[in-house]
């Protein structure tokens, strides 16, 4: 079980300590490598449990960075940016995901996985009984995010990789490449040496 200090030591704060250890416990995460992976990962993911949800807040360059291959040109990352968060999101995600086209923002990245589009929104809600779809924000509660996350963990067969310290393979799980894996990286490698203590 995860401990105040050490919650401190990697970044997480302590409001989060009681929802981690009771859904470790409930998904059966018990393995110190694995418990090191999910916190790198997800705090990768949110910044330390601090993010938890995506802003659409872009410079140009950068959503030209990040969205290259559906934003195509400078140009419409500029027209986009001109335009505000929600035409970015729509943009971004609209008409895909299982979004309409007007709802890619409304189905933005939330919790500490970075839950994306309206077909994760409703298949996480449905297996936790909860209505994701109407009521979004929710996956971005402690609990909940927690509990989706998990969720997610387990069904894509994260913990082998974990217990085996595979930074690598976790992040193309979770991430579908390697965006941000030197980071992944020392923050396993950090965290495990706080757990191991």
């Amino acid at each position: 079980m995860l401990k105040k200090e050490q919650l401190e030591k990697i970044g997480i704060n302590e409001k989060w300590l009681d929802t981690l250890n009771n859904a470790f416990k409930k998904y059966f995460v018990i393995d110190k490598n694995e418990i090191a992976m999910f916190l790198a990962q997800t705090t990768h993911e949110s910044n330390n449990y601090k993010r938890l949800e995506e802003s659409f807040n872009y410079r140009p360059e950068r959503l030209f960075e990040v969205f290259k291959k559906r934003v195509g040109t400078i140009e419409k990352a500029k027209e986009l940016c001109s335009q505000g968060a929600k035409a970015i999101g729509d943009f971004v995600y609209g008409g895909r995901l299982g979004n309409a086209k007007d709802e890619g923002y409304k189905y933005r990245g939330r919790g500490i996985i970075q839950l994306t589009g309206k077909n994760n929104y409703k298949y996480y809600g449905e297996k936790l009984n909860i209505d994701l779809v109407n009521s979004p924000d929710l996956a971005k509660e402690p609990n909940i995010a927690i509990e989706i996350a998990l969720l997610f963990w387990k069904e894509k067969g994260c913990g082998l990789l974990a217990r085996n310290g595979d930074v690598k393979g976790v992040t193309k799980l979770i991430n579908g490449g390697y965006n941000g894996l030197e980071d992944r990286q020392n923050r396993f490698d950090s965290i495990l040496k706080i757990l191991k203590g």
